[in-house]
This record gives C-alpha cells, sequence and structure tokens, in this order.
C-alpha cells in the first residue's frame, strides 16, 4: 500500500495506485477497465490516441500571457496548464524556471533541469491530476484528453490548499509532491 494523507501519494506516482474513483474515471473515459497508476494511464492514452511521446507543438501553448510559464534560454513560454512547463523542461533537457498560482492565487516558483531535478518554493508545494467526472467521449483524442485533464491540474502551496480545492470540483483527483513532478514528465517525452 501507499503513504497518502487522504488523496496525497508521496511514493513513486508512476506506480503507485491511484485512488478507486479516479481509477474507475479514468477508465470510463478510455472506454477500458479501470486505469490503477499513471504509468498505465500513460499507456492507455498513447493506445487510445494512437500518440507517441509527447512533443513540444503538443503542449498548451497560450496565445497570451498566464499565471502559467516556463522560461527556457531567456525565452518565456506561456501555458494553458502549469504541467507543460514541467514537460518543457524534459523535452529540452535544459533548465527551465517554472512560475504557477494556485487556484486560489498563491505563486508557486520551481527550477526543472531536464528530468533529474526539481527545486519548489515553497518546498511543501503539491500539485494535482484528476479528469472531470462528466468527460466520457466517444473516441479519446488529445483535444479531448486535455479538455477533461488539463482543468485539474494545478500546483498548491501545501497539501491543505490542494484538500480545500479538490473538494470544489467536478472531478476525481489526487495528488502528489510538486518536488517529484519530473517523473512523470519523463514518461511523458519518452
Amino acid at each position: 500500500m501507499y503513504e497518502t494523507h487522504d488523496r496525497i501519494i508521496s511514493d513513486d506516482p508512476l506506480t503507485t495506485e491511484l485512488p478507486i474513483d479516479l481509477q474507475t474515471t479514468l477508465g470510463d473515459f478510455l472506454g477500458t477497465d479501470s486505469v490503477e497508476t499513471l504509468a498505465a494511464w500513460i499507456t492507455e492514452v498513447r493506445t487510445h490516441t494512437d500518440a507517441g511521446p509527447i512533443s513540444m507543438d503538443e503542449l498548451c501553448h497560450a496565445d497570451e500571457e498566464t499565471p502559467h510559464w516556463g522560461e527556457l534560454d531567456g525565452e518565456r513560454y506561456h501555458f494553458i496548464c502549469f504541467y507543460d512547463a514541467v514537460i518543457l523542461a524534459a523535452l529540452a533537457d535544459d533548465p527551465v524556471d517554472i512560475h504557477t498560482e494556485s487556484p486560489s492565487g498563491e505563486r508557486i516558483e520551481a527550477t526543472a533541469v531536464g528530468t533529474d531535478a526539481l527545486t519548489v518554493e515553497p518546498e511543501s508545494a503539491v500539485f494535482s491530476f484528476g479528469y472531470s467526472t462528466t468527460a466520457a467521449p466517444d473516441e479519446p483524442s488529445i483535444e479531448t484528453m486535455y479538455s477533461a485533464g488539463c482543468p485539474y491540474v494545478k500546483a498548491f502551496p501545501d497539501a491543505a490548499a490542494y484538500e480545500q480545492w479538490a473538494g470544489t470540483v467536478d472531478a476525481d483527483t489526487v495528488a502528489l509532491p510538486l518536488s517529484g513532478a519530473t517523473d512523470i514528465a519523463a514518461a511523458l517525452v519518452e
């Protein structure tokens, strides 16, 4: 079994079993049995969308400034979802300064170096992963994956802030320490 504080996973984010409701939601969305881990989710997404690793073009780039950005080699990339800045670091394999804001406006800063290191301020920061409980496409696509999941990938200054937010959204979610976010990014770009 994994360590958890309610819905906070603190062990290996790829192989730790997700909460049952999130397993079911992911399975329903993908038209398959429940999806037990994030590693299994990545495999299922690729199977259902004929997609391989995420590329730079597939990140949720924003056309205007957002509170979610990554800065690589002096160039700032604004994203709809903050996690794409972590993926940017995995794709570039160079340092990326990451900035985001929690749903209630707290600033969270990080520096990712490829998939090897991520320093976070505050150190207690967590991020959420989840899917809408009402999204159920006939044929999953990259676009429907983003629309069902991106609104529920957020950063929070601590677990208490995540838990407060999680009770207000129409999604099944889980949270993980932001300091471990590069493990998932590495798997998404492999």
